[in-house]
């Protein structure tokens, strides 16, 4: 469902089904608890290797994908370099979003077994999930197996917007140290993906809202028109989103679990930007891993249905090509 053809019905539809979704969440999570796969617990078999073997053992390492910098460390972990817009990072800020995943949900993600200080940035050591991914097994699914996938991740995105920005803590990518970090996002657009740092979630909003005017400005849009009035969605707290939610970056692991990877533009964001950065990376068959029309009905249902703010965000996107 593209949000430029979504009406009110759709928004009401894909609004009520997300109560029965949660109403239902809640009630099996109250009578099993979803519990974290046991092998997380376990030690690793890097444990007892020190920080210099592993940078070494990491030289002659495959890699997991031709193009990816992701290599196959040992048979229980993989290595991936930091990704983070700032080159003096003082930690990598995926390590930090998957340490606070997993202490504090029970969504299925690698653990950080290491971090290493590299001589351009960090290499984050996490254990390697088994599987194909879910680009490769969706085509086999019934109907019914799609529903229960996209059932699963509301669940997980669900767990998600429980884990809300610290007191003061900035918007974008998650910092143990140091100050405000350069946001990376599929909302801020194709041409420029990078802006801030920005200091405060006001801040974040003042940057939209100047773009917006400047849009109305160079249409020559009346002051008095209600547009103006119509800014950027920042009435729900900032919470932890992963931005990155497409077929290529959920593995299925042992017994079909749901395992979600690739966390590196996650960060503290406005809950509705989940929504725009999925829907925005399912466009692409080359991005996502598929066509599938359900797969892309099923986005507003998996986020919410954010149809607005995707429409209002659009309407301003020229002023996102502006440095």
């Amino acid at each position: 469902m593209h949000p430029f053809k979504a009406t009110t019905r759709d928004w009401l539809v894909y609004t009520l089904l997300g109560i029965v979704a949660d109403a239902l969440d809640t009630v099996l999570t109250a009578i099993s608890p979803p519990k974290r796969p046991q092998g997380s617990f376990l030690p690793s078999d890097i444990d007892n290797l020190s920080n210099a073997e592993l940078l070494e053992l990491r030289k002659s390492a495959p890699k997991l994908h031709p193009q990816a910098g992701v290599v196959r460390l040992t048979s229980g972990t993989v290595a991936k370099p930091s990704q983070d817009m700032d080159e003096d990072a003082p930690d990598p800020s995926e390590a930090n979003a998957l340490d606070r995943v997993f202490s504090e949900t029970t969504i299925p993600v690698p653990r950080v077994r290491r971090v290493i200080k590299g001589e351009w940035n960090f290499i984050i050591v996490m254990d390697y999930i088994d599987g194909p991914t879910l680009a490769q097994v969706w085509p086999t699914l019934s109907t019914w197996r799609k529903c229960l996938v996209a059932f699963t991740l509301r669940r997980y995105v669900r767990q998600l917007r429980r884990l809300q920005a610290p007191p003061g803590a900035p918007p974008g990518p998650l910092t143990v140290q140091g100050p405000a970090r350069i946001c990376e996002s599929p909302v801020f657009g194709a041409v420029q993906s990078h802006r801030g740092p920005f200091a405060s979630y006001a801040e974040l909003s003042a940057f939209f809202n100047d773009r917006h005017r400047r849009v109305l400005d160079v249409r020559n849009v009346p002051q008095d028109d209600p547009v103006r009035r119509d800014l950027f969605d920042d009435s729900k707290p900032l919470v932890l989103t992963h931005q990155d939610i497409n077929l290529r970056n959920i593995v299925v692991g042992e017994g079909g679990r749901l395992w979600l990877i690739d966390w590196a533009w996650a960060g503290y964001y406005p809950p509705w930007f989940e929504y725009v950065a999925m829907d925005t990376q399912n466009e692409s068959a080359r991005v996502s891993g598929t066509d599938d029309e359900f797969w892309k009905m099923l986005i507003p249902f998996i986020c919410g249905p954010y149809f607005r703010q995707y429409r209002w965000l659009a309407m301003m996107s020229l002023a996102l090509c502006w440095v």
